[in-house]
């Protein structure tokens, strides 16, 4: 009887095999014990990053805008310095990074001889991937934020003489008794030029050039040039023409300037003031006293709320001796609102609107995790 008894107990023993043991606690609800032997590990959160991007536009006055209409019939030109933004953009882009309240410590059970291996893999954050099982951790990257805000505006400078010269014809009469002799001379005196003489002499360039490119393109030149270089002096022509214009018309200048924003999606508090946005100011602190709100707001769909009561359930049945502990993800949508309204709505995967459970402690073989979300991807229970 008693050889049938161990037969049978050693069958049990090889059909089931030695299984790696673990307690895992989470850091802050229990004590750890300072001798206990195991390592600590994380479950991702989800942190939402914000691109706003907005156009400056600087506008400058031409030195010769006040004729612009009277010499050129230009009725758009501008007439003061100006600058404004305009919001070009905005962009989300979900990534992970540990949860600083889903820290937990894995501790090994029973005797140090009796063990079995355990082998776990971890991203360079901490956050688990995987038991027991070769697993590739995703890496998330983050985009940079580029400042063009010192870009310079100026108007391009034509050699244009400030003084003209002028030519008087001078009379001196010299009496000598009862004869009045005359003698002509002339003098040349130079005179700073006005800035409307300045002005008249662009405009009547600018109308030449008009006539030459029109005479070029319509056969009336003396010379019969190939196509290539009446297609060159056309466009040096043009591009002469346009910048003296800008005399006239003034030089507007458009460059972009991106603002990137953080929101680490929270349950409790699932609505932020990023900043606020002014047409004449642009991106503002979001306690300034103007503009309008830009806010960022992640409202649950609540696909795992069935989940929610069954996981509270099993926590509370289970005090002691739990297992691995992995996350189910929800889905939300994330907006961002300007001024109250919703400008851009779309879903993403919140790991902080899920439900957090455990697995049984005896399972701790062939486990892989989706660092990215924290839930399971492969598990293997005897």
């Amino acid at each position: 009887m008693n050889k049938i008894i161990l037969l049978a107990a050693f069958v049990l023993i090889s059909a089931t095999g030695v299984k790696a043991q673990i307690k895992v606690s989470k850091v802050g609800s229990t004590s750890i014990n300072n001798e206990s032997d195991g390592l600590f590990y994380a479950l991702p959160q989800t942190v939402i990053q914000v691109d706003i991007l907005v156009n400056k536009i600087q506008k400058v006055k031409g030195p010769y805008a006040e004729y612009a209409d009277q010499m050129l019939g230009l009725s758009n030109s501008t007439s003061v310095n100006s600058t404004e933004y305009e919001l070009k953009d905005v962009r989300l882009t979900a990534f992970n990074e540990p949860d600083p309240s889903e820290y937990y410590f894995i501790q090994m059970h029973g005797k140090q001889k009796d063990r079995k291996a355990v082998e776990l893999f971890l991203t360079s954050d901490g956050i688990i991937s995987g038991v027991g099982i070769s697993a590739q951790p995703s890496t998330n990257k983050k985009q940079h934020s580029i400042d063009l805000s010192n870009v310079r505006v100026d108007i391009p400078e034509f050699a244009n003489p400030s003084v003209f010269e002028r030519m008087d014809t001078v009379i001196k009469r010299i009496s000598l008794d009862t004869t009045i002799i005359e003698q002509k001379f002339f003098r040349k005196t130079s005179a700073a030029k006005s800035v409307e003489q300045k002005a008249r002499e662009a405009a009547e360039f600018i109308l030449k050039l008009d006539e030459s490119m029109y005479n070029l393109i319509n056969g009336y030149q003396e010379v019969n040039y190939e196509k290539g270089t009446m297609e060159f002096m056309y466009n040096q022509m043009k591009s002469m023409k346009q910048d003296y214009l800008e005399l006239f018309k003034g030089v507007k200048n458009v460059t972009g300037e991106t603002f990137t924003f953080y929101f680490v999606v929270d349950k409790n508090n699932p609505i932020e003031t990023l900043c606020k946005f002014s047409i004449s100011k642009g991106i503002l602190p979001k306690n300034a006293t103007s503009g309008d709100i830009i806010q960022i707001q992640a409202s649950s769909l609540n696909k795992t709320s069935t989940l929610k009561t069954e996981a509270e359930k099993l926590n509370l049945g289970q005090r002691e001796a739990q297992g691995l502990y992995y996350r189910i993800p929800d889905k939300a949508n994330v907006a961002i609102k300007i001024g109250g309204q919703v400008k851009i709505e779309t879903p993403f995967i919140i790991n902080q609107f899920g439900v957090v459970t455990f697995l049984p402690y005896t399972s701790i073989r062939n486990i892989g995790i989706d660092s990215n979300t924290g839930t399971l991807r492969r598990v293997v229970m005897e």
